[in-house]
């Protein structure tokens, strides 16, 4: 299906971060001569050979002493095999069968400086690019007798993607950051204009999986570090028995949320970064080919990306029996919008809302059929990676001490990013509200956008009974050292920091928005204030609070409740949903 040409500004930064000028991608048929294997020109030991391909995702991987492969893609690593993720040739097939270049290189895999190494295509023919490098037949051969890698076109163009590319940790560096969906090489000056194109197909290869587990393609913005990856990563570990996983981000991680891929990584080595990589015109074949190559059942988009609403209607279209499950997070903004495209109900099965208002939103404004929208609650954490009870006393005991809290303190914490759906100021406004209170404290943890207008609120604020500390990853502890949790946001679906503080046997204060309050109400765990903003309130619910039988009351309401949201329970909920009749 050809879609036209797409025109992008596009700074491609390369060796000395010089533009690549403007790219205007054309969306091409694509090329059956492409073979879905690898050659491997190698003279190595066959059996370092031999370990390195069956360690790799990509199975279809032929060693090869001849000079020239006949079609397709070829690796000629010289005098070593790279160290490379289990997943990256696969990752770079599917990159470069879509693109048409000449050859795609790693640049993750080279330390020192690779920007400053590469000036044109021809650096890929040496050391220590090579290795890293995979090649088009068509544009290049190989030499057995001289163990070289020759051009034999005049004009080439290569792409190197990385750092972020296929599932290594970030960079800050900026030169680095730039390689970003890749940046192209000629081994002549690029013109002004570069004009790529996009195979819309790919040759789709059955894997030889004869196992009888539904396969789940995962698709996500990126795999950052919040509430929504927790509950994808705690279920999933679950249900890792029950079904075979592969996951596909659709946008460029950002350094900033922290990167989750590694923790990813351990559930299935079929992670492909496409956001990191490849213009957004490229997503539909690339995933139907995954759907395909990995026989694949189910697509489940865990996390909003506008390109998911883009092309599952074309998904459905083409693959009619695989399955389709969007999630979604928020009733009153963002991509619940969409579903007024009465072509979604046609194309995704259900949608899993985080909370019931959403779930109400869909049924009553967007009139979706109410067993299509199933409200799955967020999980918290396992019970291995909470504190041991037997410990919770000294865990308590030490933190107070370190955070200069005595055992009298009424420590009320928020664990959350410092962003104005979180209203930090709020916190500030109500720690002044109660300074006629003795021994309330405030603890706010977490950074973000607003952390330093909070830290200048802080600092001018009538009472030194609230602090803020940056983003920690001993949350558990903290909840445990701490009295009550508190939330006073402005909207939410259902945050973990809530149910983690649940598992730990602790009261909770938070506004009624999302689920947060539904959950307090039913389980008695806490008291909930209806307004967000409503300073008055919250200050009579937190004096209320400073009561220590109060508390004890609500305290063991909440240890209860918290087993309802263990990791076990809620995956058993998304299995029904994901995999329907199959489970």
């Amino acid at each position: 299906m050809t879609r036209g040409l797409r025109t992008l500004s596009y700074r491609a930064q390369l060796a000395h971060g010089k533009s690549a000028g403007e790219i205007r991608y054309h969306v091409i048929t694509g090329d059956p001569s492409q073979s879905w294997s690898v050659a491997l020109c190698s003279k190595l030991d066959p059996q370092d050979v031999h370990r390195w391909t069956t360690a790799q995702t990509l199975k279809t991987i032929e060693t090869t002493d001849q000079a020239s492969p006949d079609r397709g893609w070829f690796l000629a690593p010289g005098a070593a095999l790279p160290t490379v993720h289990p997943g990256w040739l696969e990752s770079a097939l599917l990159v470069a069968s879509t693109e048409t270049i000449d050859a795609l290189a790693l640049a993750e895999r080279v330390n020192d400086a690779p920007q400053k190494l590469l000036t044109s295509a021809d650096d890929l023919l040496g050391a220590p690019w090579r290795p890293l490098t995979l090649f088009s037949a068509r544009a290049y051969r190989w030499d057995v007798d001289s163990d070289t890698v020759q051009p034999h076109k005049n004009t080439l163009t290569a792409k190197v993607i990385g750092p972020n590319g296929i599932g290594s940790a970030p960079t800050s560096t900026s030169a680095e950051s730039a390689l970003r969906r890749g940046s192209y090489l000629g081994n002549r000056p690029l013109p002004a204009l570069l004009k790529i194109g996009l195979a819309d197909r790919l040759p789709a290869v059955k894997t030889d999986d004869k196992e009888s587990r539904p396969g789940v393609l995962i698709t996500a913005p990126f795999l950052a570090r919040g509430g929504a990856e927790h509950t994808l990563f705690e279920t999933l570990t679950v249900l890792q028995s029950t079904c075979r996983m592969a996951f596909a981000t659709l946008a460029p991680h950002r350094e900033e949320l922290d990167d989750r891929r590694s923790d990813f990584e351990n559930l299935s080595p079929h992670l492909f970064s496409l956001g990191d990589w490849v213009h957004p015109d490229a997503m539909v074949p690339m995933l139907l080919h995954l759907i395909d190559r990995l026989n694949i059942d189910v697509l489940y988009n865990a996390n909003g990306t506008t390109l998911f609403y883009d092309f599952a209607p074309r998904l459905k279209a083409v693959r009619p029996n695989l399955r389709i499950i969007d999630h979604l997070y928020d009733h009153r903004v963002g991509y619940i919008e969409r579903y007024r495209d009465p072509e979604l109900l046609q194309s995704i099965d259900a949608c899993i809302a985080e909370n019931h208002p959403i779930a109400e939103a869909l049924a009553t404004e967007h009139h979706w059929p109410v067993d299509r929208v199933p409200v799955i609650w967020s999980c918290g954490r396992p019970n291995d990676n909470l504190p041991p009870k037997g410990a919770r006393d000294t865990i308590r005991r030490d933190l107070r001490l370190a955070l200069g809290y005595t055992d009298d303190d009424v420590v009320f914490l928020t664990a959350a990013r410092m962003h104005e759906q979180k209203r930090p100021l709020d916190l500030v406004r109500l720690a002044e509200a109660v300074v006629d209170t003795p021994g309330i404290h405030f603890l706010i943890v977490g950074g973000g956008p607003m952390e330093e207008a909070v830290d200048r609120a802080i600092a001018q604020a009538e009472t030194t009974q609230i602090r803020r500390l940056p983003f920690r990853t001993d949350i558990p502890e903290l909840i445990a050292a701490s009295d009550i949790g508190l939330l006073v946001s402005d909207f939410e679906g259902l945050p973990v920091f809530l149910l983690e503080c649940l598992q730990l046997g602790r009261p909770f204060l938070g506004t009624d928005v999302g689920d947060l309050g539904r959950v307090i109400r039913e389980t008695g765990a806490g008291l909930v204030v209806e307004e967000p903003g409503d300073i008055g309130a919250l200050a009579e619910a937190v004096r209320k609070l400073a009561d220590r039988t109060v508390r004890r009351d609500f305290g063991t309401h909440a240890l209860t409740a918290g087993r309802r949201f263990s990791p076990d329970h809620c995956a058993r909920e998304y299995e029904k949903v994901l995999f329907g009749d199959r489970s």
